[in-house]
């Protein structure tokens, strides 16, 4: 499906600034992707590096495994370009900060794959997205994802 350019101005920096918060706090050391076209972030803690992919979700809010609404959750085919690489792909929700994530190599396997029907505000049509079992990604409660004032 087509990029929604509104959607990522609104999103991208809020979902950054959120991810950087978090990953700073836990003592990592953080350097934007110059390539605006490649992954979001990298941070390196112990003499490893990290690959961060984020991105903000909204309308169906959650705080934490329990009151996810769904058994899956789904993430963008459109990733999948870096998957040869370790990445982390996080989802936050926009409503409540909570956030989940998950590694490329658990996500962009075969039997998570499906083609599903788009019908939102911004998109419409056919589209291709991972659907994970929830138990497989790591959910991180809003008070530890958060932008310091």
């Amino acid at each position: 499906m087509k990029f929604v350019q509104s959607s990522y101005d609104k999103n991208d920096s809020k979902g950054k600034a959120l991810l950087k918060a978090y990953l700073t706090r836990r003592g990592h050391t953080i350097s934007d992707n110059e390539d605006k076209y490649g992954i979001d972030l990298f941070s390196e803690l112990n003499s490893k590096v990290y690959r961060w992919e984020v991105e903000m979700k909204s309308k169906r809010p959650w705080t934490n495994r329990d009151d996810f609404n769904f058994d899956t959750v789904s993430f963008l085919r459109r990733k999948e370009k870096w998957k040869d690489e370790l990445f982390w792909y996080v989802i936050i929700c926009s409503e409540t900060n909570a956030a989940l994530m998950c590694s490329s190599d658990i996500i962009f396997q075969e039997k998570y794959k499906q083609i599903l029907r788009i019908n939102t505000e911004d998109r419409k049509g056919t589209d291709i997205f991972y659907r994970v079992p929830k138990e497989l990604c790591i959910f991180v409660p809003a008070k530890e994802f958060y932008e310091p004032e």
